[in-house]
């Protein structure tokens, strides 16, 4: 009787090769009398490489759901800060917006996150900037005292109302916009004799003497005229320009994110 030769193990190569001729048509006897292998070891063998190709295969899909969902996570982080810039709103970039850090470590290089930091920062200025001119404002229209024997019914006063009107036109007019117009936008409405309600666009002074409306309309103009000549102004009127500039500048940046719908480099939060 011949000796018995012990077959080396088959390798994981091997036994993948025998599945995919398997698969395309070769019985496992078929496979076993090519090769030199017991028809059992073929069989056991071409099911443990399905197995392990099932298994690779479910790895892979469940890889990729994630990465998906992940780059999902970031591509929607993206659009957040797009309505935030929109909206002219400060846009967070503290550690607690963990999808924020995690967008920052996929681009650590991209000039995004210093254009951010400064539209942040252009934006804070500009706040400081309406305060200041809002303060200087009511004070000189408090110290001027034309307005404050009137008397307003139904609204804030007449006081807050036209301050609230003047930083308005502080403000559209640094854009670069036409902002309200004293033969278009002031409406007056009839309540009872020789009382009106009256408005300038956005802002009501209530019920008050229809005799005050001249007085109003004078300190408005008066004020109106003025305005684009104050240092804060001019202030602004950059201000503005600057946000403006990093706005698109910005803008090109996410739209670049948005388009590829992958972003690269890798976070702590990447699956992989």
């Amino acid at each position: 009787m011949p000796k018995r030769t012990k077959k080396p193990a088959v390798r994981p190569e091997t036994r993948l090769e025998w599945l995919k001729r398997y698969e395309r048509g070769e019985t496992p006897p078929q496979i076993a009398e090519a090769d030199e292998f017991d028809v059992r070891t073929v069989r056991k063998h071409v099911e443990l490489a399905r197995l392990e190709r099932d298994v690779r295969q479910a790895r892979s899909e469940v890889l990729r759901n994630a990465l998906e969902d992940h780059y999902r996570d970031l591509l929607e982080t993206v659009r957040n800060i797009e309505k935030q810039m929109s909206g002219e709103a400060m846009v967070s970039m503290e550690k607690e917006q963990p999808l924020i850090m995690g967008l920052r470590q996929h681009m650590p290089r991209s000039p995004l996150w210093e254009n951010l930091r400064k539209w942040n920062r252009t934006l804070t200025e500009l706040a400081e900037s309406k305060d200041v001119i809002r303060n200087e404002i009511q004070g000189e229209i408090e110290a001027g005292g034309r307005l404050n024997g009137i008397v307003s019914q139904g609204a804030n006063g007449v006081i807050p109302a036209a301050i609230d009107v003047l930083v308005h036109q502080v403000k559209e007019w640094a854009r670069g916009r036409e902002g309200l117009k004293m033969d278009r936008d002031i409406h007056l409405e009839t309540t009872s004799e020789d009382r009106v309600k009256m408005s300038y666009g956005f802002s009501h002074f209530g019920e008050i003497e229809e005799s005050c409306v001249k007085t109003i309309r004078a300190v408005i103009i008066d004020f109106e005229s003025g305005l684009k000549n104050r240092p804060e102004y001019l202030g602004m009127e950059k201000l503005y320009d600057k946000l403006g500039r990093l706005k698109a500048s910005i803008g090109e940046s996410l739209t670049v994110i948005l388009l590829r719908r992958i972003v690269p480099g890798k976070c702590k939060y990447c699956p992989l």
